[in-house]
């Protein structure tokens, strides 16, 4: 068990490398290796990392990873994408239309964090979300959130208020001037979009916490059974090898631990999007355990 890990870690840092195609073949001169193109430019993050490590399991097939260089909003990428046009491969979070649409690998990416929420606030108001225990508290308040988001109709379909902004940047400065009361994030990126504001007049709320059910997913085009069955073994994989864990511990698990999440109060809400079987099967991005 010890020497297949140890092959395995060898492997992989020869595939990241460019010394081995990714699948654990060898990258000879002809040799058949299959691009798989993600969104964007060329990066080093968890999803691309996430990526070279399922795809360097033996899969019958040898794939290299490279980026499209394609930018463009989200759901015009996933058009593009479905229709063979330069990009193979996106994650997004799980809802009937993308399930209708695309070709979703079933297995949960960020473990079901992403519903898990924490919200920056203005300094001037620390205690803004202080003795918030339900969503008829909190109903009392103005979350800020991005247009095109899906979690802003999970907000609103829970009644929440919400005021909405075209303009990433631009809700940080209606937090700032106090037309909005707080902004969820993500428990696994709140943390690093303040380190981008740090001479705003933010910070993170130390008090609440947020949690709906979600799952984020792979994705790619509907018919291209090859790559999901080769994406979704491959991740299979590293979970029981365990370098899926260590993988996502070594983006995300410092943030976790200084968040504090078990010492907040926890306000649970429904999201319509999800599919309602998805709860039954692996890996469906159910709320994690404290």
């Amino acid at each position: 068990m010890y020497r297949n890990a140890l092959t395995h870690f060898v492997a992989f840092c020869l595939a990241w490398f460019g010394l081995l195609a990714p699948g654990g073949v060898i990258a000879a001169a002809g040799s058949a290796v299959q691009t798989v193109y993600y969104h964007g430019v060329a990066r080093q993050d968890y999803y691309t990392e996430l990526l070279q490590l399922a795809l360097s399991y033996p899969s019958g097939k040898a794939y290299q990873l490279k980026a499209s260089g394609l930018f463009m909003p989200k759901q015009r990428a996933f058009d593009l994408m479905n229709a063979r046009g330069g990009i193979d491969v996106l994650f997004g979070s799980v809802s009937h239309e993308r399930l209708q649409h695309y070709r979703g690998v079933p297995f949960a990416i960020l473990k079901g964090y992403n519903g898990w929420r924490v919200a920056l606030i203005n300094r001037q108001t620390p205690d803004i979300l202080k003795g918030i225990h339900s969503k008829q508290h909190l109903r009392r308040l103005t979350a800020g959130q991005f247009l095109t988001w899906s979690d802003t109709q999970i907000l609103r379909s829970n009644d929440l208020k919400v005021e909405t902004s075209a303009d990433g940047h631009g809700l940080y400065g209606m937090l700032e001037r106090r037309r909005i009361d707080y902004f969820p994030l993500s428990v696994l990126e709140v943390a690093y979009e303040l380190s981008l504001h740090q001479n705003s007049h933010l910070m993170i709320d130390p008090h609440l916490l947020l949690i709906y059910p979600t799952a984020t997913w792979f994705y790619v085009a509907k018919d291209n059974n090859a790559l999901a069955d080769a994406l979704l073994q491959g991740l299979q994989q590293a979970e029981r090898d365990g370098s899926f864990e260590r993988l996502f511990q070594r983006h995300f698990g410092a943030a976790l631990q200084q968040l504090n999440l078990d010492t907040r109060s926890r306000i649970l809400l429904d999201n319509p999007q999800l599919p309602a079987n998805l709860s039954t099967t692996r890996q469906s991005g159910a709320i994690p355990q404290r």
